[in-house]
């Protein structure tokens, strides 16, 4: 038996496993292998750590040789000057940064995780970041809301759009699967090379391939498409979504006809130019990301059941209207890179963000209040017996608001020591945003004999502001010893305040196995233009940043079990925090009040173990607790609306032992319930709490190496979303009865849902 890639190089030591004697054989250096076998039909199993597996079957017949080959398809990876192939540290390797943490997982197997949207934000939660919605791609670090995570795409920051009111109408998150090669994720004590945000970074790369590889899924939720390639001396990288959420939200609470469309388009170019040593001298890349959302929902009917065993309610709601959100997004990036020494980096880039957001509702609904019938023996049962309210609600929106973003930067790297193990970086970047903000907005309530005008909004306003920003990092190498010490500043107009951030990492690995880190600084969030907006959205300019001092300590432990590859990570942190702003959340949105008028804290202790339970498998359990609180002048000490103070998630693959192509994956969340309470009023809005999130997903696959001119492989999988049908609650609305008393009554997530995907490499 001779064993070869698809270019006929031999593999060496491959594995050969034959299913019937549970056996399992390794090729010699040249990948040839021979058998003695007895007469009859064998199936075989082919594996290498380069390549796909592939599975066959041969006859052998009595007293005979038999000669065979067998081509394996290779896995590709690629960097500027060489090829290789599946050569990147493990997900159990120590990483190299202080605090940024490569994802437990390969980047490759992403897109074969199971999850109701095609992104990598939602799957944060299985990675020390909290959510309390399926349906969004917004997650909270550490105490923190979604305004306060930086992304990056190598060193352009990306900007979202932020008018979406429920997960949805989100649509898409930035990051595709299918076109990254790298994905780095830090919870906090970030280097100052990084934006002045409180909480967390994510930083993913694009893919750049010597040959070309085109990916396509086709799904009941999602379609995708991807390709990466090189024409000429230009590497490229393009991917295009399509979020088909109609059958998703057939499953939620309130009936009607929904109509979304959610797309979304990235490409990557990259030119590089070398010396005559092969040396990079020149780089030019361009990004370009380009989102379309238009949520439609033409509601009907909706019903909620909540309450004690012996005491339960329910209310009925039936609607008329529709309602429409629409915003189109787009970015444009552009960076040059000069290399004019081995030691000397210096980048320019210039960044355009776009963001054009339409709220467009009118929709008119009444609510019946009733106590249901819980006697078992009764005729009535699970029946409206009471009614105890009744009531009816318009809401009408018109609101619109542009978002224009441009700026320029410089960046530079430069290594003083000959060894390369000290390094100088800098940054200086000018920064210009226009908005224009019109609001018209208001509802009327008509609930226990009386009307009131609940909301009453009508802006017509606007901001131009600049920002100046940079940042001075220095790095030192001694031995086991690694240090990033650095300084960020920055400049708003809109405020006049000059922020100064020093932040200090420490890493210290006495082994190959341990490593220690230890981060301390001082982290800013000046005011985006959500920030500015009180309750009320009239915009307040002069608000100031939001400041915190925080404290990281932490360990990573690689160690070997049942003979595979594991890697426990542990970090404890503490959050002193001032000047923030206070908020509320409805279900994704947050709202803030419009002053910089608290002081709190955060601590917990982050844990992860993540490893081969299975060898060659990828798995991992994360545990998190957490306490955050805030103190407001003449209110005391209160939860913030991110006060999840347990959370818990794993994520489990297996396969079939007889045969390794049928894998299963089970991922499960659970964190406790974050307060909520009465909106808009800042003393009351966190201080009751919502039920824990519990959600159990399962994916069933099979994997076809296939190997053919046009098609390489096919995966085909089954997702079961919410397998034991548990009702999420994602916010509360409140109505009242006649008696006057409000109820929150819950508005819950999806029910258990079936998924069909495919997924087919070109």
């Amino acid at each position: 038996m001779r064993i070869v890639s698809a270019e006929n190089a031999p593999l060496p030591h491959a594995q050969v496993f034959l299913p019937a004697q549970n056996a399992s054989y390794t090729a010699d250096s040249i990948g040839r292998l021979t058998l003695t076998l007895p007469a009859g039909r064998y199936r075989l199993r082919i594996s290498h750590v380069n390549a796909y597996p592939v599975e066959t079957e041969v006859t052998l017949q009595a007293y005979a040789t038999t000669p065979l080959t067998i081509s394996l398809p290779l896995r590709e990876l690629s960097t500027d000057s060489i090829a290789i192939r599946d050569q990147r540290p493990p997900p159990t390797a120590l990483p190299n940064a202080p605090f940024l943490q490569p994802i437990p997982i390969r980047t490759e197997a992403l897109r074969f995780m199971p999850s109701v949207k095609p992104d990598i934000e939602s799957r944060l939660a299985l990675m020390g970041a909290l959510t309390s919605s399926e349906l969004s791609s917004q997650y909270r670090v550490r105490g923190g809301n979604f305004d306060e995570n930086l992304v990056y795409a190598g060193e352009i920051e990306i900007y979202r759009p932020f008018s979406a009111r429920s997960g949805q109408q989100e649509g898409l998150g930035f990051t595709n699967p299918l076109l990254l090669e790298e994905v780095h994720f830090s919870t906090g004590g970030f280097e100052a090379r990084y934006g002045d945000k409180l909480s967390s970074v994510l930083q993913v790369t694009y893919k750049r391939r010597e040959k070309t590889e085109s990916t396509m899924e086709a799904g009941l939720l999602t379609q995708s498409f991807a390709i990466s390639g090189k024409a000429g001396t230009i590497y490229y990288t393009l991917g295009a979504r399509r979020f088909a959420i109609g059958y998703l939200l057939r499953t939620l609470p309130v009936q009607g006809q929904y109509r979304p469309i959610f797309y979304d388009g990235q490409a990557y170019l990259c030119w590089i130019r070398r010396d005559s040593t092969g040396r990079e001298v020149w780089r030019a890349e361009l990004l370009g990301i380009g989102l379309l959302n238009r949520y439609r929902l033409f509601p009907q009917t909706g019903e909620a059941t909540f309450g004690l065993i012996n005491a339960a309610l329910r209310v009925q709601l039936y609607f008329q209207g529709a309602e429409e959100l629409r915003y189109r997004t787009g970015q444009t990036a552009f960076s040059l890179t000069w290399r004019p020494t081995p030691y000397l980096r210096l980048s320019h880039q210039i960044s355009y963000f776009v963001s054009l957001e339409d709220e467009v509702v009118e929709v008119e609904g009444a609510y019946l209040l009733g106590e249901v019938q819980t006697g078992l023996g009764s005729q009535l049962y699970n029946e409206i017996v009471v009614l105890r309210g009744a009531g009816s609600q318009i809401r009408h929106i018109r609101n619109y608001l542009d978002i224009y973003t441009l700026y320029a930067e410089q960046r530079g790297e430069w290594f003083w020591d000959k060894l390369l193990r000290h390094r100088l970086l800098w940054g200086l970047r000018l920064q210009v945003e226009r908005f224009t903000d019109r609001v018209y907005e208001w509802s009327a309530l008509d609930s226990a004999d009386y009307v009131r005008m609940d909301e009453r909004y009508f802006w017509n306003q606007g901001l131009q502001n600049y920002r100046l920003m940079g940042f001075v990092q220095q790095g030192l190498r001694w031995g086991p010893w690694r240090i990033e010490a650095g300084l960020r500043t920055h400049f708003a107009y809109n405020n006049r305040q000059w922020l100064f951030s020093p932040r200090l990492q420490v890493l210290y690995q006495p082994s190959e196995k341990l490593q220690y880190r230890l981060g301390v600084g001082h982290y800013a969030q000046p005011p985006f233009y959500r920030e500015l907006r009180d309750i009320s959205y009239k915009l307040i300019p002069t608000l100031r940043a939001q400041q915190s001092l925080q404290l990281v300590v932490g360990a990573d432990y690689r160690f070997q079990l049942w003979s595979r590859p594991f890697r426990y990570f542990v970090e404890l942190y503490y959050k002193h925090l001032w000047d923030l702003i206070p908020y509320e959340i409805e279900n994704v949105r947050i709202r803030y009040y419009g002053t910089n008028a608290a002081r709190g804290y955060a601590y917990g202790l982050d844990m992860r173990l993540n490893g081969e339970f299975l060898a060659g498998v990828d798995s991992w359990f994360a545990v998190g607790l957490l306490s955050t609180k805030e103190y407001l002048p003449g209110i005391g000490w209160m939860r913030r609306p991110s006060d999840q103070r347990v959370s818990f998630a794993f994520y489990l693959q297996d396969e079939l032992p007889t045969n390794p192509l049928y894998k299963v994956t089970l991922q499960f969340v659970f964190a406790s319930g974050p307060p909520f309470g009465v909106p808009r009023r800042i003393a009351a809005r966190t201080v009751f709490q919502m039920p824990f999130y519990n959600r159990v997903d399962l994916g069933l696959s099979r994997f076809f190496p296939i190997d053919r001119k046009y098609l390489k492989s096919l995966w085909i999988g089954i997702d079961v979303f919410n397998l034991f049908q548990r009702y999420n609650v994602v916010s509360y609305q409140w109505i009242a009865d006649v008696y006057g008393i409000r109820w929150a009554v819950p508005n819950y997530l999806s029910a258990r849902l079936v998924n069909l995907r495919v997924i087919g490499e070109f």
